[in-house]
């Protein structure tokens, strides 16, 4: 059985697992960048309304002593965001900062920015602003996206005769939303 975690600082945020076809998969590698693109689309969501996607409630405001020093020191910067360099972490495997490290069998996707943990969890001076957070849709779609991956897997070796018209329609649909989705299968 395949079983997918994803897990950030405060709790687990994801948990799933598809039995059909996975024990034939020995390296996931190829589907990787396609959960790291979805990922990042996910926190650039985040980011972009201040908390409130993953959440539903924007993140708590910052005290108004430091929103007055944030407003002259870095004007026009939002919660979360001073230097730029946590969000750019978080939204691109490529920048300083990001953790992007696929192997075989799993995927660790994060910042190493040291601060963003911080933000995560919350101190006994700083409110909790989870910037990995995961709605039930997006989880749902993370778990279609490996199950797309194992149909076609499963086609291509001849374990299954071929996709029916719905199942070759959302592996098109898959394919034209990431660019990265993996041509040559994974088997």
């Amino acid at each position: 059985m395949f079983r997918f975690r994803m897990s950030a600082a405060g709790g687990e945020e994801i948990d799933f697992g598809l039995a059909r076809f996975t024990d034939g998969i020995s390296d996931w590698r190829p589907i990787w960048p396609v959960f790291a693109d979805t990922f990042y689309a996910y926190l650039r969501g985040q980011f972009r309304s201040q908390g409130a996607e993953g959440l539903g409630a924007p993140w708590k405001a910052l005290s108004a002593n430091y929103a007055d020093w944030k407003a002259r020191h870095f004007p026009g910067k939002t919660i979360l965001e001073r230097t730029g360099a946590l969000v750019a972490s978080l939204t691109s495997r490529s920048t300083p900062g990001a953790v992007y490290q696929p192997q075989a069998k799993s995927l660790s996707l994060g910042s190493s920015i040291p601060y963003g943990l911080y933000h995560q969890t919350g101190t006994s001076r700083m409110a909790q602003r989870k910037e990995i957070v995961f709605t039930k849709a997006e989880t749902v779609e993370l778990a279609k996206l490996a199950q797309m991956y194992l149909v076609e897997i499963a086609t291509k070796v001849g374990f299954r005769k071929g996709l029916t018209p719905l199942e070759q329609s959302k592996l098109s649909a898959a394919r034209a939303k990431y660019s990265s989705w993996p041509t040559g299968g994974g088997a």
